[in-house]
C-alpha cells in the first residue's frame, strides 16, 4: 500500500480535553447568554457521550465556573437533574469527599445536590469539627499565627495557614504575609511548622479556635486601620480563609469581620507587597521603646556583623 492510501490517523486527544473544548464551545459563546437552559443541556448531552460520570463531572465544574453568570444561572435550573439522570451526583459526592475539588467548585456542587433533594449536611461539615489546632508566637515586633484543619473525612491528614503579623510601622499589628501548608498528617504538619521555632528561640503556644479567629481578625482591622491592602497571598485563598478560619465560632470580646470586610480590604489600600518590598530595598521604619520611630537602610539592615572582626587594640 502506498503512502497515499493509507489513512490519516486521528489525533490523540484526551476524552476531558475534547469535552472541554466541546463545552467551552458552547457555553463560553457570545450566543451562550441568547440561548435557552435547554440548548445549552443539549451541548452537554452531545459532547459527554459515552464518558464516564467522574470525568464529566471534573470537567463540568470548571467549564461552568468560566461561563458568564447569566449563563450559569441557566445552567443551574437543568444541571442537577440531568446529572441525576445519568448518575452524576453519585460521582459528584464522591469527589467531595474525597476532597478531590477546590473549595469554589465544592460549593457549586454541594448546591446541585442539594436542587435535587440530597441531604448535604453530612459532606459539610463545619469549621469548628473540622478544626485541628492552633498556636501562637507573640514577640516584641513580629506575631506568627497558625491554624490547622482536617483535610479529609477520616482525619488522617490537614491543611494549615501560617499568618504573620508586624509591629513595627506602618503595619501597627496587621497581617504582612500568610502561607498554605500542604496536605499532609497533622502530626507532620506540627513538626515541621510548630515545633522548628523553639529551635531558634521562644516555643509557639496551643491556642483554641476562638482565640485564633479573635487574633486574626484583630490584625486584619489593623490592615484597614493602616490602610494596607490584604497580601496577595490571603486574598487568593480567599475561600479557605472564609471556610476554615473567619466560619469559626465568635468569642465574646470577637471583633465583628463579614465576607464583604474582607472583599474590601482585598481592593482598598496600599499593596502589602509594596510596602514589604520597600522595606528590603530602601529601608524599614522601627518602633523603639519610648515610642519613637528609627528608620534603618535597608543596605545596613542586611549586613551580616557576625562576619566582621574585631577591630585590634
Amino acid at each position: 500500500m502506498s503512502k497515499a492510501d493509507r489513512k490519516p490517523k486521528r489525533p490523540n486527544i484526551a476524552p476531558a480535553a475534547l469535552l472541554r473544548a466541546r463545552l467551552e464551545a458552547a457555553w463560553l459563546a457570545e450566543s451562550a447568554a441568547q440561548q435557552a437552559p435547554e440548548q445549552l443541556r443539549a451541548a452537554l448531552q452531545a459532547a459527554s457521550q459515552g464518558l464516564k460520570p467522574a470525568l464529566v463531572i471534573s470537567v463540568v465544574l470548571p467549564a461552568f465556573e468560566a461561563a458568564r453568570p447569566e449563563v450559569q444561572t441557566k445552567l443551574e435550573t437543568v444541571l442537577p437533574a440531568w446529572l441525576a439522570q445519568r448518575d452524576g451526583l453519585n460521582a459528584l459526592e464522591t469527589l467531595i469527599t474525597k476532597d478531590q475539588l477546590t473549595v469554589a467548585q465544592k460549593a457549586t456542587g454541594l448546591r446541585w445536590l442539594a436542587a435535587t433533594g440530597r441531604d448535604v449536611v453530612t459532606l459539610t461539615p463545619s469549621a469548628a469539627s473540622t478544626f485541628h489546632s492552633a498556636y501562637l508566637l507573640e514577640g516584641e515586633w513580629q506575631t506568627a499565627v497558625i491554624g490547622l484543619w482536617y483535610s479529609n473525612l477520616q482525619r488522617s491528614r490537614a491543611r494549615g495557614l501560617l499568618f504573620l503579623i508586624d509591629g513595627n510601622p506602618p503595619w501597627d499589628w496587621a497581617v504582612k504575609d500568610v502561607m498554605l501548608f500542604p496536605n499532609k498528617p497533622p502530626q507532620a504538619l506540627i513538626e515541621r511548622y510548630v515545633d522548628s521555632w523553639k529551635e531558634n528561640g521562644p516555643a509557639m503556644t496551643a491556642i483554641d479556635a476562638l482565640a485564633l479567629k479573635r487574633r486574626l481578625v484583630l490584625a486584619l482591622k489593623q490592615n484597614e486601620a493602616a490602610h494596607i491592602r490584604l497580601p496577595a497571598d490571603l486574598i487568593r485563598l480567599r475561600e479557605v480563609f472564609f471556610e476554615h478560619v473567619l466560619s469559626l465560632p465568635d468569642g465574646p470580646d470577637t471583633p465583628a469581620f463579614s465576607t464583604d470586610d474582607f472583599d474590601r480590604l482585598s481592593t482598598t489600600g496600599q499593596s502589602a507587597e509594596d510596602v514589604a518590598r520597600f522595606e528590603q530595598t530602601v529601608g524599614r521604619r522601627v518602633l523603639m521603646e519610648d515610642g519613637k520611630e528609627l528608620f534603618i537602610d535597608a543596605s545596613i539592615a542586611n549586613i551580616d556583623f557576625g562576619d566582621w572582626d574585631d577591630e585590634p587594640g
